[in-house]
């Protein structure tokens, strides 16, 4: 039997008084995923990103009906999905934010006591990026691992 599959609605929380929003549709625009059986949120992500590793089903939680939740693995997803999965909009702007801040205060020269202001900023803007960056390659490993042992059984 097919399994239906789950629901996607982007909205838009841009402000009305720019013409339609459509300045900050690309980062005010949350996607929120549903059970397609009782209409439950399983997912909310901000931005238009569709890339996400599993299986390809899940049982919601709600109504625990089965369903098909557009997530895919490694190995199956294209090349600017992977990029997209990795760098999602916000750690895009995280990262941009970083750079400037880190340029801005190497420019200025601050120092506290002995201890260079850029330091501090770099290690308040480096220590989330690495932890996103292990916690994503986690994902894409086991992701990998799973799709290598998809198709394999064990013979008795």
């Amino acid at each position: 039997m097919d399994q239906p599959l789950a629901i996607k609605e982007q909205e838009s929380v841009a402000p009305s008084f720019v013409a339609s929003g459509m300045i900050f549709t690309g980062i005010l625009c949350p996607t929120v995923y549903r059970c397609p059986n009782c209409r439950s949120v399983y997912k909310v992500v901000l931005g238009p990103g569709d890339a996400f590793l599993g299986e390809g089903h899940r049982t919601c939680s709600k109504c625990r009906q089965a369903f098909r939740d557009r997530s895919k693995e490694w190995s199956e997803i294209s090349s600017i999905d992977r990029v997209l999965f990795l760098f999602p909009m916000v750690v895009g702007g995280w990262m941009i934010f970083a750079f400037a801040a880190c340029v801005l205060f190497s420019y200025i020269g601050w120092t506290l006591g002995t201890t260079p202001v850029l330091a501090l900023v770099a290690t308040f803007f480096l220590t989330p990026l690495i932890a996103w960056f292990v916690f994503r390659g986690y994902q894409v490993f086991c992701s990998v691992r799973r799709f290598s042992l998809r198709g394999k059984t064990k013979t008795p």
